[in-house]
């Protein structure tokens, strides 16, 4: 929630090694735009947002307005649900959408990359571009979270952002968060006045991660130093909590029991003993001789007793996972079921508990998640429910035994399927897809119809992931839809099959995995049917061959593409070629003016839409493989263009 008293933002993201580090980052921001929406009242009307609140409001959202062309902020929205609620109009009414819609294009990176079908209508405008460089997705990913994060702080207000389990992170992450950093510092050395002590608008970010789970020259560690060393004004202080030394716990327990520490010098060194010093194993240590009781409070010497020696002989040095265990053992049953479902998520929003509290799992599963919230199993940060401790998530998954696990994720990710009928829920569909793309060997699960509906909703899932900018996360998917494929999906599979792979290539180019474009590409130019099948593909090679510095070998790939639309070049072009072709365009142009350019018609033969794409790809790249070539692409373009209309490559050819 906001700190109301000192004006501060908050952000908590926690890390998990079951969830994607950048769908963490995501589900915090989602969650903090969700505190700004109205709250709805009794009989359905919605109470007004508090002055404080609406204040911080109005700044975030002049800043949104301001900062974010129209398809960057939908592409956002893709990414953040909350964002859209919160600006309808500007998400569902971009000039830039009604315009692309009205000519026929989609507004989706994956598609932008594609070429037109050739069996699309002749209304339908060709849809593939120039996809940049390799990796060039995630760097449009970072700027889009960096100038939202530059809107938040530019509201003048403090913002906290908690990130816990850093160690869960990936350097993709803990760069973002970097740039959080640098972003925070600019905005409040940009908002601070001479007659302010200290600026507005800063950041606070607090991260906690285990070291023995990082590695001293990991991206983690160098992230911090970078902090360090920043010349902005970054201040880094580094709290090491260790495990705790014997006379430590000896005070601890001492204001704990409220007894001299004289007198728990004995039970201080049994706990150092055995916990050696850890805090949540000396906590549930502490738990665990209570519940055994061998420590209780005495009404009558009125305080609490314990007989070291009993402790002592009676309890096993167990690990905190073992003891964990034990105690989860000890709750009701539907206790148990309930915490093995949110096991299997890791983290889970309330509407996915409430789809699945079907009674197929528990009964009343609400009631136990709040019994569980009572016992600090399980901690609720808005809509958002999550295990306290990483170690409490694994003791309940280790509840399960082995041979139930696949089964019971099965279950929950058809639960999950029976509420997507007839209607298209990307979060769902991620979910689903998650719980079955977690089970090794996952085809044992699951029949040949099943193995392909997956197949399916992987691709789904893959495509709203890259419209959301996430391609690593988006290939995680395709690649999975393309393990449950048929042994002989060529042959019995092919439209889903050549979907998947072409989707897999445009994720990973975007993300930047070299090695799964090529081979893809590989895969899909032997198993293609038809050329135009393979367009796409040859399409995206040539880019690939560019991001490769191969100018030659992609000139030649596009010039071949452009022969099967039938607009033939020269092998070996010189310098007659070059005049021969100048002439014939000055003769065409010769009484033309710009007002008769801006009179022609639209162009709608797409094969002539798809050939004006290529040749503008074509120009861009000639400068470094055959510069002879750009004066008869641009004389092409503009006999097309008088031949079959005006469209956005025209202005190449000018």
């Amino acid at each position: 929630s906001f700190c109301e008293a000192s004006d501060w933002f908050v952000l908590v993201c926690k890390f998990d090694r079951h969830i994607m580090p950048l769908s963490a980052l995501v589900h915090s921001f989602n969650a903090y735009f969700g505190k700004f929406l109205l709250v709805q009242g009794p009989a359905g009307r919605y109470l007004p947002r508090n002055p404080s609140v609406q204040e911080r409001f109005n700044h975030f959202s002049r800043s949104m307005v301001t900062s974010f062309d129209g398809k960057s902020f939908c592409q956002l929205c893709e990414l953040l649900p909350n964002l859209k609620k919160l600006f309808p109009l500007l998400a569902d009414s971009q000039k830039y959408k009604k315009q692309n819609n009205a000519a026929g294009n989609t507004t989706t990176d994956y598609e932008d990359c594609m070429i037109a079908s050739i069996a699309q209508s002749d209304n339908t405008r060709a849809s593939f571009s120039s996809p940049g460089a390799v990796g060039s997705g995630n760097h449009r990913l970072s700027h889009l979270l960096h100038v939202m994060f530059q809107a938040i702080c530019s509201g003048g207000h403090p913002v906290v952002f908690v990130a816990e389990d850093l160690h869960w992170s990936d350097p993709f992450t803990v760069d973002v968060l970097g740039d959080f950093v640098q972003t925070a510092a600019l905005c409040a050395s940009n908002n601070l006045s001479a007659e302010q002590e200290e600026p507005k608008g800063s950041l606070l970010l607090v991260g906690s991660y285990r070291d023995n789970e990082v590695s001293a020259d990991g991206f983690l560690v160098e992230q911090i130093k970078c902090m360090e060393q920043s010349k902005r004004n970054v201040n880094v202080t580094r709290l090491c909590v260790g495990e705790l030394r014997y006379h430590e716990i000896n005070r601890m327990l001492s204001f704990k029991f409220c007894l001299p520490m004289r007198h728990t010098v004995e039970l201080s060194r049994l706990v150092h003993h055995k916990t050696r010093g850890s805090p949540i194993h000396i906590v549930e240590f502490l738990r665990s001789i209570i519940q055994r009781n061998m420590m209780s409070f005495s009404v009558k010497s009125r305080r609490w007793v314990w007989d070291d020696a009993s402790i002592e002989i009676q309890m096993i040095s167990e690990g905190v996972v073992e003891l964990l265990t034990r105690k989860l053992q000890q709750f009701p049953h539907d206790v148990i079921e309930t915490l093995k479902v949110v096991a299997c998520f890791g983290q889970v929003s309330e509407t996915t508990l409430k789809i699945l509290d079907l009674g197929q799992f528990v009964p009343d599963m609400q009631e136990t998640l709040d019994l569980a919230i009572k016992e600090g199993i399980i901690e609720k940060a808005g809509p958002i429910f999550a295990f306290s401790h990483d170690m409490l998530q694994e003791s309940t998954y280790n509840l399960i035994p082995i041979e139930e696990r696949k089964p019971l994720h099965k279950k929950i990710g058809f639960s999950l399927v029976q509420e997507m009928v007839g209607a298209t829920n990307p979060e769902l569909c991620r979910l689903a897809v998650g719980q079955i793309n977690t089970c090794q060997d996952v085809g044992s699960i699951l029949n040949p119809m099943e193995r392909a509906l997956f197949a399916r909703l992987n691709l789904t899932a893959g495509k709203h992931s890259i419209a959301a900018s996430s391609y690593e996360q988006a290939r995680g998917y395709l690649e999975a839809g393309i393990s449950l494929l048929h042994a002989k999906a060529w042959v019995k599979q092919y439209p889903l099959c050549l979907e998947l792979h072409e989707m897999s290539v445009v994720a990973s180019y975007m993300g930047g995995n070299v090695e799964t474009v090529s081979s893809r590409l590989d895969v899909i130019l032997s198993n293609a049917k038809s050329f135009d099948d393979s367009l796409n593909s040859r399409v995206l090679r040539s880019k690939f061959l560019v991001s490769q510095a191969q100018y030659a070998e992609s000139t030649n790939e596009l010039l071949g593409i452009l022969s099967h639309f039938g607009e033939e070049f020269p092998k070996d072009a010189c310098l007659a070629h070059v005049k021969s072709e100048i002439k014939a365009t000055q003769l065409m142009l010769k009484d033309v003016t710009k007002e008769s350019i801006l009179d022609l018609p639209t162009m709608t033969d797409v094969r002539k839409m798809n050939a004006m794409k290529l040749m503008g790809l074509l120009i861009a790249q000639c400068n470094y493989s055959s510069p002879i070539l750009v004066p008869l692409l641009c004389c092409r373009l503009m006999k097309l263009t008088y031949e079959f209309g005006f469209c956005e490559d025209t202005i190449s050819g000018l």
